[in-house]
């Protein structure tokens, strides 16, 4: 649009921070391990010193201080005190409207950037009440603020997720690879209702070899790491307006009461109401 001498430039969004949900800088004992999850939102793990293990969907990584990754909506994730270290870390979660694309999220970041999230941090101490790791509310009269600890976030993360910055890090072992070898089996047979046994043979593994993996980087047993699997991918496919009986026999339940119930633990509502 021109208007007399000046002409209108539109700039696209490249990112956009539209709500916090947690904000914490803590340090991890030496062998702690927190056994994952999956949320909607996106989540950035810096690691400040010492080093520290993610699984991230099926990669695992080894992520030394300097280090970050981002996880996308969606994608399981856990993390854990690696190679004798107490890692810290700073980690923030967030709802974005706009998310860009990468090829990879995993950064090494220099030390002004890592710098740059501790003094965003303390910013946030300020302007957001933190219970924890949650970002509770904004405190009274602190709006401008909390929305300048927004943008710079924002700007912290456009710099970082630069292609430059993208790194290499430590991976994998062989136990690791183990553990993506059985992530690549329990898809490719999600809707097979599989048992250990079953699941270890077509891993080439021992059932025990099959449960110490697998709770080694996802926090929990074989079985509830593959079931928790199937029910996320039914929480896809009523969304996506699959009946729940067709959801059900999708995923190899032949009894559809049996289904429900299974997707309301692990959910906390029925299938029905998670159709799309």
């Amino acid at each position: 649009m021109e208007t007399g001498l000046y002409r209108e430039c539109p700039v696209r969004n490249a990112l956009a921070i539209d709500s916090l949900y947690t904000f914490s800088r803590r340090r991890f004992p030496e062998g702690y391990s927190f056994k994952g999850e999956t949320h909607d939102f996106a989540e950035v793990v810096c690691v400040t010193a010492g080093k520290a293990g993610i699984t991230a969907g099926k990669n695992v990584y080894v992520l030394s201080a300097g280090q970050m990754i981002l996880h996308v909506p969606g994608e399981f994730h856990a993390i854990w005190s690696d190679c004798g270290t107490e890692p810290e870390t700073i980690i923030f979660s967030f709802r974005a409207s706009v998310l860009p694309e990468l090829p990879t999220r995993v950064f090494t970041l220099p030390p002004e950037r890592v710098s740059e999230l501790q003094s965003i941090f303390r910013a946030a101490e300020n302007a957001f009440v933190l219970e924890g790791n949650n970002v509770e509310r904004v405190r009274e009269g602190n709006e401008t603020a909390a929305s300048a600890v927004v943008k710079r976030l924002e700007l912290f993360l456009l710099a970082a997720l630069s292609g430059r910055n993208a790194a290499n890090p430590e991976y994998v072992s062989r136990s690791a690879e183990n553990y993506i070898r059985i992530l690549s089996v329990m898809e490719e047979k999600i809707g097979d209702s599989l048992d250990a046994e079953t699941l270890a043979r077509l891993c080439n593994l021992s059932v025990p070899a099959l449960e110490k993996t697998v709770r080694r980087y996802s926090g929990c047993g074989a079985m509830a790491h593959y079931n928790a699997l199937r029910m996320q991918r039914a929480a896809e496919l009523l969304a996506d307006g699959f009946s729940v009986k067709e959801t059900a026999l999708s995923l190899g339940f032949s009894n559809q009461n049996y289904f429900s119930a299974c997707f309301k633990k692990w959910s906390g509502k029925a299938p029905s109401a998670a159709r799309g």
